[in-house]
């Protein structure tokens, strides 16, 4: 690998067969310059993003933060990676970084930021909330520095918009219409839910899908009627709830729901009651 920019004594940007990548090291860019080849045994991580725009983000970020969180970062997006069964966006490289960056000099400062969608996260995304669990105990150990908890919800955050497709609307939106949902249907039944109850777990987890569906305009359908009819006159009360959101959805947000949705929403709001 050759040197083309040197960010720190400890990171560069380097070509690797025609392929920029951002280098991590001690001492990688300490008395070098642009041209010289990397030392292999200096190298602790390497960076390739296929997406040329977060690659330069990232780039200016490395520039301008610890290389310590950069590696940090690095392994947190592993370590969510394998918790949660899937790739992530380039993106998060490069957010969670300056994320952290500035979470690190917060924490040092004595400075304590709430984060008003905690609790949705933890509804919603229970997931991605306990890999970002996961990631603070990483970071803490590895920063030497002590976190607040609520920072798992931050973090979560970046791992949730990392998983999201490029045209998915974004996760506040998300959080606040699944939240909308299962309050219509809380308070149709006089129900408190619970995430930790698995019926409830797997309704909130429909619901998000649900949500993320409307917000991109993504209507799911089959043919369903005939089976639609029988399940609504042998589950009333499901089915009532079910039109509460369904107008409640025409009105605020000028989506109609589908046979299909309106189908699959009553059989879940059904294992509820």
């Amino acid at each position: 690998m050759i040197i083309r920019r040197i960010l720190n004594n400890s990171v560069v940007s380097a070509d690797d067969a025609g392929h920029e990548v951002i280098v991590l090291g001690k001492g990688l860019g300490f008395d070098r310059k642009v041209g010289d080849a990397l030392d292999p045994s200096r190298i602790e991580k390497v960076f390739r993003l296929e997406d040329r725009a977060q690659q330069d983000r990232l780039r200016a970020v490395a520039s301008g933060v610890p290389a310590e969180v950069l590696q940090v970062t690095g392994d947190i997006v592993q370590l969510a990676s394998t918790a949660l069964h899937r790739e992530l966006s380039d993106s998060v490289y490069p957010a969670l970084a300056d994320h952290l960056a500035f979470a690190l000099q917060r924490a040092r400062d004595g400075v304590v930021l709430p984060n008003p969608l905690e609790a949705q996260v933890r509804t919603f995304y229970r997931e991605e909330h306990g890999a970002a669990e996961l990631a603070v105990d990483v970071a803490n150990a590895r920063l030497g520095v002590t976190l607040p908890e609520g920072e798992a919800t931050n973090i979560a955050l970046h791992l949730i918009t990392a998983s999201l497709d490029a045209g998915s609307p974004d996760v506040a939106a998300m959080m606040t219409l699944s939240r909308d949902i299962a309050a219509i249907i809380r308070y149709h039944f006089g129900l408190d839910l619970d995430e930790q109850d698995a019926r409830q777990a797997r309704f909130l987890t429909h619901v998000r899908f649900f949500a993320q569906r409307v917000l991109s305009g993504e209507a799911h359908d089959g043919d369903d009627e005939a089976l639609f009819e029988l399940v609504r006159r042998e589950r009333p009360e499901a089915f009532v709830a079910v039109d509460k959101v369904a107008a409640f959805l025409v009105e605020q947000h000028a989506y109609a729901m589908t046979t299909s949705e309106r189908l699959y929403l009553g059989l879940h709001v059904e294992r509820l009651i």
